[in-house]
């Protein structure tokens, strides 16, 4: 037997970014409705289309085949999708995006889907299948379509729909298709459906044969037949039976629920992501950090269902699909760079057991204290020449250093030494105040010395004279009173700049506090922070040695990218050189370069 049909096609306006169209085959039906906001709505139809059409050509004899196949076809630019495909008697509809599938059956029109999903059964002669997009389902309420259907041949209703989609507001995209099955034929002959036949399975044991199990039908009658000579028994057995169904029903019934919910669950979210995920992408050139915080958010809608949800369901492949493209545009937003930092100078080829304990830099020299020989070296970052500066007993104890020029500085226990690579003289300038707390870092700008006392929670300032440096003055203003216990280091570029141990960044400016926001940090900066700028380096780089990378930021909080990466490298200071695209990294004794992009 088989179905003879006729059918209706009701395609509404389109425009550069709404297009659908009707797909009508010998054998199956489809219509597909495109929402690009890019304006290539219809170039892209028009692929779908084609990929639908060859994909349908082919026998399909399930609902699981057909199913496959709107999967296959089915893109994010695809709003609606829906395809009917009649077997013998049987009609087997497949809906995916949004839409709506109506049913007539006499003079009731009943909507039959209205989710994503596949249905399938028998069709009596006269039944009227009408599948339509979700741009249709918004301009035509269900009433308007049960009017419309009042004894109209499908090419009459198609025709109204059509004049209806053009007149109505919103209707661009939308289309329709009407299919009744007029009248059920008879083939002579009874067509079993084309199933593909499966590969044997092979296994290490030859020439086993394979029964199927007999069941013994005497043995069967013969229970059947004591049960109608025992009432009682026959009561006992039905009633067990009938408990056994009711409670099977009950059990299908409680997972059809739950696994509908979570389904709603997971193309609800779907639906909020792949919105934040296009408004993400439209946003990344006008507006970096919203488009991150976009992309961001597309992702965290997804994180709690990749792990329960099968990538070989339809939701799930959706899902899956979504998250990969979420997590690629993200990784490129977030200018995330993955690189292992490289040796770039071994203290130890220079003199024998010595380590990179301080760092500082001014041009292409790098000034590198080493607290275990009291030494202090210079390394040029263009050769990657090194020679020693100073050492000995004047720097015994040295807690931080510092470079203005050629002019090499170091923090001891008696105050500060300075060197000049020139001679390699060395000269206590700045001797210890009874007022210094715990200085734990030096900075030379302009030529002054700025000290940070963390015990104070002040920072002191001395001025460069004719002959060394001014008495000790305060750079703080007297009313600026900030928590300076937990500063990692310091960093000038004419303002202040001081990591924490709390995972902030300050900045001081003229002696007042100059607030500094981050913003679209991702992940959120861990506990333990070491900042660098300067007046000749255009961004500021901060160490998050907890999460095992630099994140480069603009002087407004801006993120701009990050540089991760994996292992035991855990530095403990950094100086940035953009003229040579260096990070310098100081860890396990050692100078770690890693270059900027």
């Amino acid at each position: 037997m088989k179905i003879k049909s006729a059918i209706g096609l009701a395609v509404g306006p389109v425009n550069d970014a709404h297009w659908g169209q009707v797909l009508v085959l010998p054998h199956s039906y489809g219509i597909i409705e495109i929402l690009d906001e890019h304006g290539n709505a219809q170039q892209l139809g028009i692929g779908a289309l084609s990929r639908l059409g060859e994909a349908l050509s082919r026998d399909l004899t399930s609902l699981r085949m057909i199913e496959e196949v709107a999967d296959k076809v089915l893109t994010a630019s695809i709003k609606s999708l829906v395809i009917l495909v009649p077997v013998g008697r049987v009609v087997y509809m497949v809906l995916r995006g949004e839409g709506n599938i109506y049913v007539k059956r006499g003079s009731e029109l009943a909507s039959l889907m209205h989710e994503e999903g596949g249905i399938s059964g028998e069709v009596r002669e006269g039944d009227t299948f009408l599948l339509v997009s979700h741009g249709f389902s918004q301009v035509l309420s269900h009433e308007e379509l049960t009017k419309l259907f009042d004894h109209l041949a499908p090419a009459d209703v198609a025709e109204k729909l059509t004049l209806l989609l053009h007149e109505e507001q919103g209707g661009e995209g939308s289309v329709a298709l009407v299919y009744e099955a007029s009248q059920l034929e008879e083939t002579g002959f009874m067509q079993e459906p084309k199933i593909p036949a499966e590969k044997p399975v092979e296994t290490d044991v030859p020439h086993v044969s394979r029964r199927m199990p007999t069941v013994d039908f005497t043995r069967v009658k013969r229970y059947i037949a004591s049960l109608r000579h025992n009432p009682k028994r026959m009561t006992a057995v039905i009633a067990v039976a009938l408990l056994s169904l009711f409670t099977i029903s009950v059990l299908l019934g409680i997972w059809k629920q739950t696994t509908a919910k979570k389904n709603q669950s997971i193309i609800s979210a779907t639906a909020d992501a792949q919105l934040a995920f296009d408004e993400g992408v439209a946003l990344l050139s006008l507006n970096p950090v919203k488009g991150r915080e976009r992309l961001t958010l597309a992702k965290q809608l997804l994180d709690p269902y990749m792990s329960t949800v099968s990538p070989r369901s339809t939701e799930g492949y959706k899902l899956s699909t979504l998250y990969r493209e979420i997590t690629d545009n993200l990784t490129q937003a977030m200018q995330i760079v993955e690189v292992p930092p490289a040796v770039f100078y071994d203290m130890s080829l220079i003199k024998k057991d010595a380590k990179a304990t301080y760092i500082a830099l001014d041009a292409t020299l790098v000034a590198v204290g080493d607290q275990a020989t009291a030494t202090v070296y210079q390394v040029d970052i263009s050769s990657k020449n090194a020679r020693i500066v100073g050492g000995g007993e004047s720097v015994k104890d040295l807690s931080s250093v510092a470079l203005h020029g050629d002019t090499f500085y170091a923090l001891t226990q008696e105050g500060v030494v300075q060197f000049r690579s020139s001679d390699k003289k060395s000269s206590l300038v700045v001797k210890r105040e009874d007022a210094w707390g715990t200085i734990s870092s030096l900075v030379s700008f302009g030529g002054n010395l700025y000290l940070l006392d963390t015990s104070k929670s002040r920072i002191w300032k001395y001025v460069a004279a004719e002959k060394g440096f001014s008495e000790m003055r305060e750079y703080l203003n007297p009313d600026t009173l900030p928590d300076l216990s937990g500063a990692t280091g310091m960093a000038i570029d004419g303002s202040i700049w001081l990591g924490t141990t709390h995972g902030k960044i300050l900045r001081f400016t003229q002696g007042k506090e100059n607030s500094y926001i981050p913003k679209g940090v991702d992940p959120a900066f861990g506990t333990n922070l070491s900042v660098y700028t300067s007046d000749s380096v255009k961004n500021v780089y901060v160490l998050d040695s907890q999460n095992n990378r630099v994140v480069v930021l603009d002087k407004e909080g801006m993120y701009l990218a990050q540089y991760r990466w994996t292992g035991a490298v855990i530095p403990s200071q950094l100086v940035v050189s953009e003229g040579e695209k260096k990070i310098l990294l100081v860890a396990d004794g050692k100078i770690y370069s890693i270059d900027l992009k």
